[in-house]
């Protein structure tokens, strides 16, 4: 596919410095050679100094005489086409875009005598993969066409960062007006792909509310803890005792976990769904369609069949414990047994509670500003200041921490689900469940990432590829992680732990999995045990804007 705008990506022999370049505006000439440069001349993406030697009208355009002055070579003279004049002794910096087109930037007009010509490459230290760009279009001019599709050349200025007044030359099949915002994304090979303007507003929304909940989020132990003491008290509020045994309901264990029917469930009910699962009842409540549920009975009456607010529904949501293989009515999940239990807690305490929902300060404030889809799995964190003391005003706070977290992984799938315009498609699921391991609580994180090819008209519907990812912390385990990946029927799986012991036991166990995998009917790929963590999800990157970037 041809791309819409092309950043070359980085080269192992010549890496971009991402050095910055003159901040104030620059203007570039596009420039068609009248014969193919020779690569030892001026490599594609490469650049040097030239001054112009001559320039005559001819059909309307000019045919220019340069001279360039690469270091290590004698001065060259080269021909071109160019569609605005360029008087002799001008000189400028020139950058090969391909073998028969330039891109010269004038030096009068791209700073104070400055030389720095503008980036074709980003330094990946400065630009790892996934970071946004924001810049500002300071010039674009039409190349002259060599194809059927029309092609630009734009200059870009880099607004923000460590490289903020760098300017970006780029290669576009669209034209940018002077003055206009481009955000776009640095992909796996420091390539840039840029997102349509409600795409940028989507992504920039979504990166808020990492930022926003990765501030304010803390893990499940800490509560869990709190309300398991809170329950084993006599004289509670009814509301109250009602609230914290919902939330405990959702508590599983290893046992459970054990059995398909208790995962499935369990990532039912993890919270993750609970604004798709209310669309669902909602959709069930219209007129002409049945309750997908006997249940759907209990519901209080709805005026105009929509839903009531969430103060009546989800008490309502929340005593309808699903017992163990029973598929649960949508809405009736960990998610909604909080939030209940915040509603409870909130009516429990005085008016001003407020501030009572504000975690204290500590160092997640400034790794909140740099959050970002792919953070898997999400680290707990330590709250010394609160104790485990069954007080309602901390319970408080904890419960809105861990509603934080539930919204971080929430953001955290969304931020990596994707379409692109070829047709393939990524989604992803990023979620908790809580856990009861003995007299412990603690949590299982989950990934799941499935990639859809592009429809092909050699099969009706292409097999998606599947990877799930899990993250624990078991006290006879420690932390460890596991990765299995599925393709038309067949598996392989990753094993990571810290502990040695607990590899060991992997090792030991490694020949019974690839058995009882066999026994399902599936096709075993490599199945292995590393010490450590894994590197981080490899997702693709968004691409609205183009199709594709090379």
């Amino acid at each position: 596919m041809t791309p819409d705008l092309n950043l070359p990506p980085i080269t192992a022999s010549r890496p971009g410095t991402g050095a910055p370049a003159p901040a104030a505006a620059a203007s570039a000439v596009a420039l068609e050679l009248l014969r193919p440069i020779a690569a030892a001349t001026l490599a594609p993406g490469e650049s040097t100094r030239a001054e112009v030697v001559d320039s005559q009208p001819r059909s309307g355009q000019f045919e220019v005489l340069l001279r360039l002055a690469k270091a290590g070579l004698p001065p060259t003279d080269v021909s071109v086409i160019s569609r605005q004049p360029l008087e002799a002794g001008t000189s400028l910096t020139i950058q090969a875009v391909s073998p028969n087109r330039l891109l010269a930037v004038l030096d009068s007009l791209s700073g104070q005598g400055a030389t720095q010509p503008p980036l074709t490459k980003l330094d990946p230290q400065l630009f790892p993969q996934g970071t946004l760009v924001q810049a500002r279009i300071i010039d674009s001019q039409a190349l002259p066409a060599s194809s059927e599709q029309a092609r630009f050349a734009i200059l870009a200025k880099i607004l923000q960062g460590p490289a903020a007044g760098a300017v970006l030359s780029l290669d576009s099949a669209r034209a940018a007006a002077p003055g206009s915002l481009l955000t776009a994304q640095v992909g796996s090979q420091g390539e840039l792909r840029v997102t349509s303007a409600m795409e940028q507003v989507r992504q920039l929304d979504l990166l808020q509310g990492m930022r926003t909940t990765l501030q304010t989020q803390a893990s499940a132990e800490p509560m869990l803890r709190m309300l398991d003491k809170l329950a084993a008290l006599p004289n509670l509020p009814p509301l109250l005792q009602a609230g914290i045994r919902q939330v405990l309901t959702h508590v599983t264990t290893p046992e459970y976990l054990s059995t398909p029917a208790g995962v499935a469930q369990a990532v039912r009910q993890s919270g993750v769904f609970l604004e798709a699962g209310l669309a669902q009842l909602s959709q069930a409540l219209q007129p002409g369609n049945p309750p997908a549920s006997s249940q759907l009975s209990a519901a209080e009456p709805t005026q105009q069949n929509l839903l009531p607010p969430l103060t009546r529904l989800l008490p309502l949501l929340s005593s309808l414990a699903t017992p163990p293989g029973v598929e649960p009515l949508p809405g009736a999940d960990f998610k909604a047994s909080l939030l209940n239990l915040f509603i409870t807690l909130q009516q429990q305490l005085p008016p001003d509670t407020r501030k009572l929902t504000t975690l204290p300060p500590g160092p997640w404030q400034t790794a909140a500003l740099t959050a970002r889809p792919g953070l898997f799995p999400l680290p707990s964190r330590a709250l010394q200041t609160l104790s485990d003391a069954p007080d309602l005003g901390s319970l408080l706070r904890l419960t809105a921490a861990l509603l934080s977290r539930i919204q971080h992984h929430q953001f955290q799938g969304l931020g990596q689900t994707q379409s692109f315009a070829d047709g393939s498609n990524q989604t992803v699921w990023q979620l908790e469940i809580p856990l009861r391991d003995g007299q412990q609580f603690t949590q299982v994180q989950m990934r799941i990432q499935r990639d859809q090819s592009a429809p092909d008209n050699r099969q009706a519907e292409p097999t998606p590829q599947w990877e799930i990812r899990l993250a624990f912390n078991l006290e006879r385990l420690g932390p460890m992680q596991a990765i299995a990946r599925l393709y038309k029927g067949r598996v392989s799986s990753e094993f990571w732990a810290e502990q040695s012991d607990t590899l060991q036991r992997i090792n030991a166990e490694i020949d019974r999995l690839r058995d009882r995998l066999l026994t399902r009917g599936l096709e075993v790929g490599e199945l292995s045990a590393h010490r450590g963590s894994p590197p981080a999800p490899q997702q693709a990157v968004q691409q609205r804007w183009i199709d594709e970037v090379t």
